[in-house]
């Protein structure tokens, strides 16, 4: 079975979504440099997923939002990490919280626009 790596986002501003992951989600840079376009980071956590933060080219706009809709992240305390993120001005879309004994989920777009979500399942999607 193949194992997901890591997942790539644009950036416009590379130093600035790459702290921004670093503080908020607790990631790690683990590679620098590379690629093409050149630069970006990948930045890790503890369990195996990685993002690849790289230049946006000229010309360029964010995901094409018809295939990729959002990154995921799992926290043990969805609400807590909300309500930290809130503090730092990200606003959270209203229609599209769940809060039961199965899942807790909520989306915010990250400062380069890129919609995110943070999730805790009863379940984890690991086998």
């Amino acid at each position: 079975m193949a194992r997901l790596e890591h997942f790539a986002i644009y950036a416009a501003d590379l130093e600035a979504l790459k702290d921004f992951y670093v503080r908020t989600m607790g990631l790690k840079v683990v590679r620098v440099g590379g690629g093409n376009p050149p630069g970006g980071y990948f930045l890790a956590d503890d369990h195996g997923g990685a993002i690849e933060i790289i230049a946006r080219p000229a010309g360029e706009s964010n995901a094409r939002q018809r295939w990729v809709c959002h990154l995921a992240f799992w926290v043990d305390d969805v609400f807590a990490k909300k309500a930290e993120l809130e503090k730092l001005g990200l606003a959270f879309e209203p229609d599209t919280e769940a809060d039961d004994a199965e899942i807790k989920t909520c989306f915010f777009h990250d400062p380069e626009g890129n919609r995110c979500q943070l999730v805790w399942r009863k379940d984890p999607l690991t086998s």
